[in-house]
């Protein structure tokens, strides 16, 4: 580095001046942290970084067992924060040309069957609270394709009615208020209604909290919870597949959509995407299962083995 900032001035920085939400910033310093702390334990004085550092500090997120998302993430992280020590002229830009991660054009989290959601929603004993709760997340993610982060930005308040039917107000991932507005199918209103109906609560109250006894009740719970609690959900009907996650509800929403005919501008702006491209994941996934269940090759198979029939003779 040619300058005698510390390393901890040259981030605090870097957030200050990066256009992102306050929990994105969270992210990169946590991020950027975990490079420089990687740097000092094998051995690498962390103001003088080299990009072969970064291609080995790539391969060692990857032996790790990282997800290719993660890797992404973590290796963008570090070349954001070299763009802008370069543009500040405290060093070179050592990040130029590395690539965060393979691409792979499959997308990352797989989607449920009909049946599989079927069974995930029948599974949430709602005798308590707790289930309340938890089939009320589920149904969000499922059925409306809500993300983790939506769950948790979500109030009481938020529940809303319009020209007579329950309607939802939505922070969506990347903004900072309350603009999306969903409508929500009666079967989630009953679960809101359940859930809340035994509550001592304020309007401005989170809808989503803990309910630990002895202390933490009442706490909103942050999406990695909410992302477990789902999680813990699918095992206990014998899911625990890595390519399945909280986020596959939200695939399987989309996926299902298209199977019952939803054309791809509706799906688009029901789950709060910018563009068209991102939503066609979906068509590709009902495809890939489209040809997974009814396979055109079993037809070609079956005229293949098929035996002529012998003529009669004269």
């Amino acid at each position: 580095m040619r300058t005698t900032l510390k390393l901890t001035q040259i981030i605090d920085d870097w957030i200050a001046e990066t256009d992102i939400l306050p929990a994105t910033k969270a992210d990169y310093r946590r991020k950027i942290n975990l490079w420089f702390r990687w740097l000092s334990s094998v051995g690498v004085d962390p103001r003088h970084a080299e990009r072969r550092n970064i291609v080995e500090y790539k391969r060692h997120l990857q032996t790790e067992g990282r997800s290719v998302l993660t890797v992404c993430s973590y290796v963008t992280v570090v070349k954001l924060f070299y763009r802008y020590c370069s543009c500040q002229r405290y060093c070179e830009n050592i990040g130029t040309g590395i690539r965060s991660s393979v691409k792979h054009r499959e997308y990352y989290k797989a989607a449920l069957s009909r049946s599989e959601a079927s069974a995930l929603m029948d599974s949430i004993d709602t005798s308590t609270t707790i289930g309340r709760r938890d089939k009320l997340i589920v149904a969000l993610m499922l059925i409306n394709g809500l993300r983790a982060c939506e769950v948790e930005r979500i109030n009481i308040s938020d529940f809303d009615m319009l020209k007579g039917r329950m309607v939802l107000h939505i922070q969506r991932k990347g903004k900072v208020d309350k603009r999306s507005t969903i409508a929500l199918p009666e079967l989630i209103g009953g679960l809101f209604e359940d859930y809340i109906g035994d509550r001592d609560f304020e309007m401005d109250d989170p809808l989503i909290i803990s309910h630990a006894h002895g202390g933490g009740g009442g706490r909103r719970l942050s999406k990695i919870t909410i992302s477990a609690i789902v999680k813990q959900r699918l095992r206990d009907i014998g899911i625990d597949r890595p390519d399945i996650t909280a986020h596959s509800l939200r695939h399987t929403c989309g996926s299902l959509m298209v199977e019952s005919g939803v054309d791809v501008e509706t799906i688009k702006d029901i789950l709060g995407h910018t563009d068209t491209q991102t939503t066609r994941i979906y068509v590709e996934m009902a495809q890939q299962r489209r040809l997974l269940e009814n396979s055109p090759s079993n037809i070609i198979a079956g005229l293949i083995s098929k035996k002529p029939k012998k003529k009669k003779g004269r």
